[in-house]
């Protein structure tokens, strides 16, 4: 018998004051994701470029790198991000990353969907 676990998703909307090419611009490019994301981020925001997200852990001195691909780049309407396994043939269901932008009352309405991972909160087995 195979033991199949259900993925998840999360899904979040949320209102920014800037238009949707400045959140956009945040959100798509490796310099901006810095000041508020991870550590290190390196990557084209160009779709089926493949990169790195890294975050480093002060207190134990270790880090964290997760390998990513860009699967959707549509300025300024959204931007998409997978996980992709750090070795060939790596189990486990990527996660992935999406954030819409519309313009709305101003600003910009960014509906965050992340999917994938594991429904019991565990993360994904790679």
């Amino acid at each position: 018998m195979i033991d199949v676990m259900e993925q998840g998703s999360i899904e979040r909307v949320i209102h920014v004051e800037a238009p949707p090419h400045v959140v956009y611009e945040v959100l798509s490019r490796p310099e901006h994701l810095r000041r508020w994301w991870p550590d290190d981020a390196r990557f084209e925001p160009v779709v089926g470029a493949r990169g790195e997200l890294m975050w480093r852990n002060t207190a134990t001195g270790g880090s964290a790198t997760v390998a990513l691909a860009v699967v959707d780049a549509d300025p300024p309407r959204r931007i998409a991000y997978r996980s992709t396994s750090p070795e060939p043939g790596g189990g486990g269901p990527p996660l992935l990353v999406t954030f819409a932008l519309v313009p709305e009352r101003g600003g910009t309405r960014v509906h965050l969907t992340q999917t994938g991972f594991l429904a019991d909160g565990a993360p994904a087995p790679w």
